[in-house]
């Protein structure tokens, strides 16, 4: 009985990793399959002596600012929501902490699991995108790109590009980036070919600041080739990258995307203020960021309360007259000014502590997974709310997992 009561919790981390990468409903449940998991596993519970001195302890303590912020929040109603949308912060560190550590069989299954999962997620896109492209045709169409890249994509699960990209790359970095003893998938083939696909995945969810992640993590990859002088995977990395590089440069869609991002060939018009007061463009996350910095300059201290940033934000919007951000009901589109808005200073320092306490690990135990899950975090912040649903749960999620593996099992 322990050991399936076992292997269930093992199913339960599994499941959990995956969060809110399918739907919303979907990390509902898997948040109470963990939970339900858990409890199964009472009788093996492993409390932990020093639980209080442990990295993971930074999560629930963030929660219990989210609560504090939310008592003052301009919006009392949404704040009760995100209090209960970041249950994952409380919850997975009382049972990553509570639990005897996963050893390398369980968490080999937990990350096949996942890795599993980002490859059923790209098929069932791939699939639906081409069936959408032989119905057009079967009307009179053309070669439709945009079926194969972004939102279109992935209207069939209607996610993110950019959620749904870190969660490829971070099964990017389990496959690339573990030791050999730790390795995942032995086989090299079959470990190259799904870390092709994931490659191609995040190319055509085409989400921007993951593309200069995409690039960022391989660079990495190939100074880690370098420096344990595997010249002849090196070679064959270059030139897979290589390829790689031209046949998205020759991607119409990925190529338009680039070009407008960098501003040759087309008008760059995402920080134009009279293009956003005529409601002629899309986005603008630098006018984004001036809106809510004259927000943050009248409360710097303790912000507005939990969940009160979208509303001061549309308030602000509307004095502007960015019509396109006010109809759209933007964020803020960067964690770091979310959390000023939210909390203030000091709701910020907790989450830097976060941030520093996973670098710190990083470099003191020599993990370059925890290295590269820093860097996701950090970047994607920067042009990104991570704390929306679907990256609550990433965040959450991996920083225990990551970091459990150096926790110590007190039972004996």
């Amino acid at each position: 009985m322990n050991f399936i009561n076992r292997e269930f919790l093992v199913f339960g981390a599994g499941f959990a990793s995956i969060g809110y990468l399918f739907s919303d409903l979907v990390g509902s449940i898997s948040l109470t399959i963990f939970s339900l998991s858990f409890l199964f596993n009472c009788k093996s519970l492993s409390l932990l002596k020093k639980i209080f001195l442990n990295p993971t302890i930074i999560l629930p303590f963030f929660y219990l600012f989210i609560i504090i912020c939310s008592i003052y929040s301009a919006n009392f109603n949404q704040a009760q929501k995100e209090i209960i949308r970041f249950l994952s912060f409380l919850i997975y560190p009382i049972i990553f902490s509570s639990i005897i550590p996963f050893n390398f069989k369980e968490r080999r299954k937990i990350i096949l699991f996942f890795i599993a999962c980002l490859i059923l997620f790209f098929v069932v896109c791939l699939i639906v995108s081409i069936q959408r492209q032989f119905t057009f045709w079967d009307e009179g169409g053309h070669f439709n790109w945009y079926f194969f890249y972004r939102y279109d994509f992935l209207e069939v699960f209607n996610q993110h590009p950019t959620y749904v990209s870190i969660y490829s790359l971070l099964g990017l970095c389990f496959l690339r980036c573990l030791s050999e003893r730790e390795m995942v998938i032995k086989n090299n083939f079959i470990n190259g070919l799904i870390s092709i696909i994931l490659i191609i995945a995040v190319i055509l969810y085409g989400s921007r600041i993951c593309y200069i992640l995409l690039m960022g993590l391989g660079l990495i990859y190939l100074i880690r080739l370098i420096k344990f002088k595997k010249i002849t995977e090196l070679s064959l990395v270059l030139i897979a990258f290589l390829l790689m590089l031209i046949t998205a440069w020759n991607i119409p869609i990925v190529k338009e995307r680039i070009l407008f991002t960098v501003g040759e060939n087309y008008d760059y018009k995402y920080n134009d203020k009279e293009e956003v007061n005529l409601g002629t463009e899309e986005q603008g996350r630098l006018l984004m960021w001036q809106d809510a910095l004259e927000l943050i300059k009248e409360r710097p201290v303790f912000g507005y309360g939990t969940g009160a940033s979208r509303q001061v934000l549309l308030e602000k919007y509307k004095e502007k007259g960015h019509h396109i951000f006010l109809e759209g009901k933007y964020n803020a589109h960067n964690t770091y000014l979310e959390l000023l808005l939210w909390g203030g200073i000091v709701l910020l320092i907790v989450y830097l502590v976060y941030l520093g306490l996973l670098f710190y690990q990083s470099i003191v135990k020599k993990d370059l997974l925890l290295f590269l899950f820093f860097l996701i975090i950090v970047i994607t912040g920067i042009t990104e709310t991570i704390f929306i649903a679907k990256g609550i749960m990433f965040a959450a999620f991996f920083y225990c997992f990551l970091n459990q593996k150096y926790l110590k099992d007190e039972t004996d």
